[in-house]
Parts: structure tokens; C-alpha cells; sequence
């Protein structure tokens, strides 16, 4: 069975002169003639009992001059009763159980927001439980004038615990009509769901929102809004190489965009170009996507894009060349098992790895019984990053032929094989700012694998220490790129 719960704020009385004043309402489909009223929320009340057969439960949001019986003349009689109980006499709703009343203050009306969702909440679960069926209506029509807004707060908030509101109405008052009709705003207060989804996924990266708005007004998304929820779906899920793919899509669909056909979608292609930036355009680089991730603080999916897509970019744009043999490079990859590795990638991680002697962002020390974990460096600029490195390669512009060398244990004592020998350069004139950025590299690839191996060990970097690596890391990228 089928139970209605209308929601509304109450009016106060409109008259004129003491005379409460008639008007005459009807609504699309309605095929009768058109009805008197004098209440404000008569019409959409009507309708929906008309419509939908009955109103089973009333949430009237009420401020106290709606409440106070006030005298008033209508249809020649001499009444004194307050707005909230002229509505459900002229509605005839003579069981109160039926009824509800949450006070509504117009300075102070987030009480009001939560007791009002919270009486929603319970209705909705105790009929279900009776195997009914529930339907939201809203009535906007009365109330104080930043009413929309509080109305609009709690379909959200309604919407994010699973409760849909079916239909939202008003009356098109015009004193110049002889009938004033009954309006479906529920298309109109959709935008807001539009808003708030564009949103959602500029800052959260989250594109379900976009989604269910289109689902919710019967159309299908364009696509635009099924390229930035696969976006973002490959953000939620580490997904850099989908995220790439994704996103070459969504420069396409930009750049041939036509802003002039009429359509929520445009109106918000600012937002979207002013939040992508220059990862819409052609020229975007690695660095770019790890910024933009940055300045989300989707740190894990930052130090994955790293791990995963920077090596071979840098190989690409000749800041780091190598010559070896590729057997050295197969026997290192299965020596590590890492066959499926790309290679560009394994050759970069190794040069790290001999390169440097810090191993991770936090250290920790052990004095008795107590263990205190620090950060190797205050990673706010590259003045001691040097220090980092392995001696032997502290003169950046000395690095020429470099042994590959495989470290391994074996009867608990650490061992190194050599696989041979490999030729490096550094790209000429930014040797410094390369190793620098090639030392946050490393440290920033083995946060990476503490975050996705769940490391329970105490020496994580906290969110804000990681932070000021990651910003480091572009700052120091930035100087190598444009150089």
C-alpha cells in the first residue's frame, strides 16, 4: 500500500483588511472545475490527495506566528484560529496522529532541519516495516523567504540516506489570474542536485552524483558526465593508466565542445576547464596530473601516479638516458620479479636505489623500551637533500658508467651480485635538481608501497609530512621541466 508524507512550512494568513482573501486553484490533469481556497497550502494538498488518494502523514514546519489564533473574517464569518489549524480544517484532517508540528525559527532554523529529517526518517522505516510503500512530497509554497533553501538542505540530506522526494510543488500566484495553478518544481530543484554533483567531483573527485541527476529526470547522461565519473572512478581505485586513458577522452569531448546549444552541461564547462587546467591540453605532463592531485590532497593516488607513470617520462623526454645491455635488464627484472614491469620504469627504480642512501621519508629510533619516529629531512626546501645520496655519487655531473647491482640476503647476511654495466647521463645543466627530484622519487615510491602493502610498520609519514614531499617533489620538477 501506498503512504504519502507532504512536507511543508506554514504561511501565515493573507487578508485584507481583517477579510481572509479566496482565490480559486487547479493543476494539470486536474478535470473539474477549478477549486476555492484560502490557504496558502491548500492547493498542493489537494492535489496530491486527489492524485494520489491520500495524505497519511503531514510534517507541517511552523513558526510561532503561524500557531497563535489570530481573528479574521471568512465568508462573512468571524473566526479566531491560528494558520497551522485553518489549513487542517479546510484539508478536514480530524486525526491528529496523522499530524506533526516541528517549530521553525527564521533566524535559527537548523533545529528545525534536523527534527524534520529525523521524523522523515522514522516514518519511512516504520512503514516499511508494515510492507508499505512511502512517497515524499514537497510543498514549498509558504513559509519565510530562505524557506527554498532550508527545504533544499534536507532533500539533500534525505537523498544521502536513501529517501527520494517524488514531487516538489507550488502555486503560481498571480493576483491577476482568476485561477492560480499548481506548479511542478521538481525539475527546477534538480539543477541544485546538478550543482552539487559538479561539485562533488571538482573537490572529491566522486562522480555518482552526476549520474543519479540524469537518471532522476529520465535523460540520458551525455558523454561528458560518463567520461568524469569513469575519471573519477579510476582516481577511487588507483587506476593510473585508466585515469590517462580517461582523460585524453575528456580532452576531446572539451575541445569539441559547442557551447551553443542550451544545456546545464555548459554552464558548468568553466568549472571544469578552470579545474582541470593543463591537463586538458595537449602539452600536459605527468608533473601536471601530480599537482592536480596535490592541490586535492589525493596523496596515495599522487605517490601511485609517481611510482607508475614518471620513470618512463622522464627516459621520454631524454632527462635521464641509459645504455645496457637489455639481458642485464631481463636478469634484473627476474631477479626482482618484476618481468611485467615496464622497463623504462625498472631501470629509473634501480638508479635510485644506488644512488641514495635514505631509504624512507620517517626514521625510527629505538632508546629502551620507547621508539621515536622522525622525518629523515623537514623537506621544506633541497638544502640537505644531498645528503641523501650514496658518497659516490655526490657529484652529480661525475655520473657516467654505473654497475647494476642486485642486493639480496642469504644466510642472513647481505649480499650484492653485479649484472652489469650500464651508461648514464643526466640531461645537461640540471643534473643537481634531477638527482634531487630522482632521491623524492624513491622515497615517495616506498611511502607508495607502505600505503598499498598496509605496512603496520610506525615509520608511515603522517598526512602532513607527505604533503610537503609531494610539494617538493613538483616544486623540484618543475625547475627540471622547464629547464
Amino acid at each position: 500500500m501506498q503512504k504519502n508524507i507532504v512536507v511543508m512550512a506554514m504561511s501565515t494568513l493573507n487578508d485584507k483588511s481583517g477579510e481572509l482573501s479566496q482565490s480559486k486553484f487547479s493543476y494539470e490533469g486536474s478535470g473539474k472545475e477549478a477549486e476555492e481556497y484560502y490557504s496558502q497550502l491548500e492547493p498542493c494538498s489537494r492535489m496530491i490527495l486527489e492524485k494520489e488518494g491520500s495524505l497519511d502523514h503531514i510534517i507541517i514546519l511552523a513558526t510561532e506566528a503561524t500557531k497563535v489564533p489570530r481573528k479574521f473574517i471568512c465568508q462573512g464569518e468571524e473566526r479566531c484560529i491560528s494558520a497551522v489549524d485553518f489549513y487542517l480544517e479546510r484539508l478536514e484532517i480530524k486525526d491528529m496522529t496523522k499530524v506533526r508540528i516541528v517549530d521553525l525559527e527564521e533566524d535559527a532554523f537548523t533545529p528545525a532541519i534536523n527534527e524534520t529529517i529525523d521524523k522523515i526518517r522514522k516514518i519511512w522505516k516504520m512503514e516499511h516495516k508494515k510492507n508499505n510503500q512511502c512517497k515524499l512530497w514537497i510543498d514549498t509554497q509558504g513559509g519565510f523567504r530562505n524557506i527554498s533553501l532550508v527545504m533544499n538542505a534536507m532533500m539533500s540530506l534525505l537523498k544521502d540516506g536513501g529517501i527520494e522526494v517524488s514531487g516538489i510543488y507550488a502555486t503560481k500566484f498571480n493576483s491577476d489570474n482568476k485561477v492560480q495553478m499548481v506548479t511542478d518544481q521538481t525539475s527546477t530543484y534538480k539543477i541544485f542536485e546538478f550543482v552539487s554533483g559538479i561539485n562533488e567531483f571538482t573537490r572529491y573527485g566522486r562522480g555518482e552524483q552526476l549520474v543519479d541527476y540524469y537518471d532522476s529526470v529520465g535523460a540520458t547522461p551525455p558523454n561528458t558526465i560518463n567520461t568524469m565519473k569513469k575519471i573519477a572512478e579510476s582516481i577511487q581505485m588507483c587506476n593510473m593508466y585508466e585515469f590517462d586513458s580517461e582523460l585524453k577522452e575528456l580532452r576531446k569531448e572539451v575541445a569539441n565542445n559547442d557551447v551553443s546549444q542550451p544545456s546545464l552541461i555548459n554552464i558548468f564547462w568553466n568549472q571544469i576547464r578552470n579545474d582541470y587546467g593543463p591537463l586538458l591540453t595537449e602539452e600536459c605532463t605527468g608533473l601536471d596530473v601530480v599537482e592536480w592531485f596535490y592541490k586535492k590532497k589525493f596523496y596515495q593516488q599522487a605517490i601511485t601516479y609517481i611510482e607508475a607513470k614518471l620513470p618512463q617520462e622522464w627516459v621520454d623526454m631524454k632527462l635521464i638516458t641509459y645504455e645496457v645491455e637489455d639481458s642485464v635488464c631481463k636478469e634484473l627484472q627476474l631477479k626482482l620479479k618484476k618481468t611485467n614491469e615496464n622497463k623504462k620504469n625498472t631501470m629509473v627504480t634501480q638508479l635510485a636505489i644506488q644512488f641514495f642512501k635514505w631509504q624512507s621519508i620517517m626514521l625510527m629510533k629505538k632508546k629502551g623500551s620507547e621508539v621515536k619516529v622522525y622525518s629523515v629531512d623537514s623537506f621544506r626546501n633541497t638544502k640537505n637533500l644531498k645528503q641523501g645520496r650514496e658518497l659516490q655519487y655526490r657529484d652529480a655531473n661525475k655520473i657516467d658508467i654505473i654497475q647494476v647491482e642486485r642486493k639480496y640476503t642469504k644466510n642472513k647476511k647481505c649480499c650484492i651480485e653485479n649484472l652489469g654495466d650500464m651508461k648514464v647521463k643526466l640531461k645537461k645543466g640540471c643534473e643537481e635538481e634531477i638527482m634531487d627530484m630522482l632521491l623524492l622519487y624513491k622515497l615517495l615510491k616506498n611511502e607508495r608501497n607502505n600505503f598499498n602493502h598496509m605496512s603496520e610498520r610506525k615509520n608511515r609519514a603522517d598526512q602532513e609530512t607527505l604533503g610537503r614531499v609531494i610539494n617538493l617533489f613538483i616544486k623540484v620538477g618543475k625547475e627540471v621541466y622547464q629547464a
